[in-house]
Parts: structure tokens; sequence; C-alpha cells
């Protein structure tokens, strides 16, 4: 499956008249259209061995034919490092790519290759050379612009992940650009590899996998699931599981609210509050699982009452529980304090404040609304120029 986020135009097939090509023969000129990989790299690839010494350095390198760089028998896939010897980032990130190559290779059998976006020939030598040891794309900037416009890339070092496959197509099939993975993930063990069938937001994962991250959906400790391909650096939680998490709550909140009220009773709260509290903050760092005791309950009740999950993206929900953890706290500081307050007036903070819980929890619930998700969507990424989560609204 092509990524949706890739650009809709079909990767130009460019005449590369680079002297380097005249070096591998013309024979491979009549099979530029049924090869994608011949339109994009050309007809060869520029062999970046290690120098050993000066005189190495000065002697002509080496080209072989694009199908033989990425042999099929060899590579399931090919990672397209892009970069330039003028940008900082991409210096920076280049270190991480050319450690990674050789785990990449023999581990995901995927065929690393540097493409320069370098406007001259001295400064792509010049980025060759600080990325000795990953094979190269011929200088050519017509073939790099027609990269980063099929990409859509607006912003370079970048790391696109292809299927090494279905070469009569006019395009490859792009899994994802791994440039924000990489320097936590050397191995990528999070990028979804083999195809996914069906839709990812009800992808269905063993309950071990749903109650402890772990693995290539993250570590234990993150705040959601890295389950999307597309956008492995993201993470999801399970909507069903926080849906009947919210349920619990706002039946607690009920209980809470006739304590008020009726039971005035201080065991209730000493036994309640700690859960609550431990729940909200336990969940707003880590997310539903395994440390909030709700959201660990209501994983289970989802997977076998719900059993085809329905991931949404994790980040917005953060802020979201931050808005429970402050309700939470603030009512056990009235309640503690109601008696140099005075009963009238920590009545009223207290009912008021776990009405609002009440209020969220009952919508998050039975309507799906999180009213913390709403205002970081419509209101937190405007003042703060963050990224507005398009997938909360599926």
């Amino acid at each position: 499956m092509n990524n949706p986020n890739i650009a809709e135009n079909k990767m130009p097939s460019i005449d590369m008249s680079n002297e380097s090509e005249t070096k591998v023969g013309s024979s491979l000129a009549g099979l530029i259209q049924k090869d994608w990989r011949l339109s994009m790299f050309g007809s060869s690839i520029r062999l970046n061995q290690v120098y050993q010494n000066n005189d190495d350095e000065e002697s002509s390198p080496t080209y072989v034919p694009t199908e033989v760089a990425f042999d099929v028998n060899t590579y399931d896939y090919i990672a397209v490092f892009i970069g330039a010897n003028y940008c900082p980032h991409c210096r920076e990130f280049a270190p991480y790519v050319v450690k990674s190559a050789t785990a990449l290779e023999q581990k995901k059998r995927c065929k690393v290759v540097f493409v320069s976006g370098d406007r001259d020939k001295d400064n792509y030598e010049a980025s060759c050379k600080k990325n000795e040891g990953l094979d190269a794309m011929p200088f050519d900037i017509e073939k790099t612009k027609a990269f980063r416009d099929f990409f859509k890339l607006t912003t370079i070092p970048a790391l696109m992940i292809l299927r090494n496959r279905k070469f009569e197509n006019r395009e490859p099939e792009v899994i994802t650009n791994a440039r924000n993975l990489l320097e936590s993930d050397p191995e990528l063990d999070r990028v979804q590899w083999q195809e996914v069938k069906g839709d990812i937001h009800s992808l269905q994962l063993p309950l071990k996998d749903m109650l402890i991250i772990s693995g290539k959906y993250g570590k234990w400790w993150e705040l959601g699931h890295h389950i999307n391909p597309e956008h492995p650096e993201k993470m999801y939680m399970n909507e069903n599981a926080v849906r009947i998490r919210a349920g619990i709550l706002n039946t607690i909140s009920w209980f809470a609210l006739f304590n008020v009220y009726q039971w005035n009773d201080a065991t209730f709260v000493y036994a309640i509050w700690p859960v609550v509290f431990l729940e909200m903050l336990s969940s707003m760092f880590i997310g539903l699982t395994p440390i909030a005791p709700v959201g660990t309950l209501a994983t289970i009740m989802a997977y076998y009452l719900a059993p085809t999950p329905h991931w949404k993206p994790a980040e917005p929900k953060r802020f979201a529980w931050l808005i429970g953890l402050i309700l939470v706290s603030m009512c056990f500081i009235v309640y503690m304090a109601r008696h140099e307050i005075g009963s009238e007036h920590a009545r009223p903070w207290l009912a008021t404040t776990i009405i609002l819980c009440n209020i969220a929890t009952w919508f998050e619930s039975s309507a799906g609304f999180c009213v913390g998700c709403f205002i970081y969507n419509n209101y937190l990424t405007k003042m703060f120029d963050l990224e507005e989560c398009g997938e909360c609204k599926l």
C-alpha cells in the first residue's frame, strides 16, 4: 500500500546524462520505463566504499548497475537517505545512518543508499566522503529534485523506506519516513516492515501486548503503542479501553457526589482518592497500562467485550488527563481543608469539581467526545503552534 501522504503525481522519468552512466553501458537504457528503480536512481549506483588511504581516494569511483545494487534476491527494502553537505542536520544525522546500515541490510534485508541534495559536484563528493560505507546515487540535481517532489519533502534529512518489488510500476511502495525514528531505534524495529492487511486503526493485538507495550510496539513506559507504519514515531491508544475507563471513572464520580451530600464518609475519600490520583498521574505519563489500575482493568474488559480495537493518537489524551489530575487534586485539597474553609463553602466547591469530572467522563464514555482533546485540537494547537490531530476526528 502506498503512503497516502505521498504526492499523488507519478515519479517522472528523467533522462540521466551524467558521465558516470556511460561506465555501465547503454544496454539498460531501454529498461528505464520498465523499472521504477531505474527511473528514480538512474542506471547505476556508486559504490561508496570506505577509503583506506589517500591513494584510494584519488581513484575513480566504481559503479554497478542499479538492478545489481538493489538485488531482489538480497534486499526486500530500500532505505533512501536524502541529505546534503550544506545541511547541519544532515551532517548530524549521517553517522546514525552509517552506523545502522549494516544491521538494516543483514537483519531487515534493507539496502541503504545515499541521495545527495547538494547543488554542485564538489559538495556531492564531500557528502559521499562523510557517508563512506553507504552506496550513493550518482550526482544529478534533477533526479534529486524529483525525489523531493515525489516524497513531498520540505526539509532534509529524510530516510524513506521503500519496498524493493513491483518494478513494473511507475512508482515505489513507500512504507514510511524513518527520519525521526532511527536515532532511538537504530534497527528500526518499530517500522511495520510487513504489510498490514485492513485498516491500521483496527489492528488486533494479543492481550499481553495490549497490557505491556514491547518490541516493535514500543517500550512499556510509553504513552501508547507504535502501530502505524506510516507514522512509526506516533503513539496510539485503544479508544474502546479509553471509553470503558471513562465509564468506570464516571461511576466513581457518582459515588463521590453521594458522599459529599449523604454519607460524608472520610474512609471513602481516603480509599478512593489515592486510586484515582494514581490513575490520572500514571496514565498521563505512561498511558493506560500497566500501572494505572482503572486503565489496566478497562484494557482487559475491552479485549474481551470489544475485541476489535479502535486506535487513536495518544498524545492529546495526555492533556485531557492532566485536567483530570488537577480536578482530582483540587477535590482532595478542598476536602482536607474543609474544617478551615467551612462546610458551607467546601461542599459547593467539592460538588462543582466532581460534577465537572462526571460530565467529562460521561461525554467520553457515552459519546466518545473527549473534552480535553477538543481543547487540545481547537485551542492549544493554535496557541503553541502544535500539530493538529487529524486522526482524532476519525
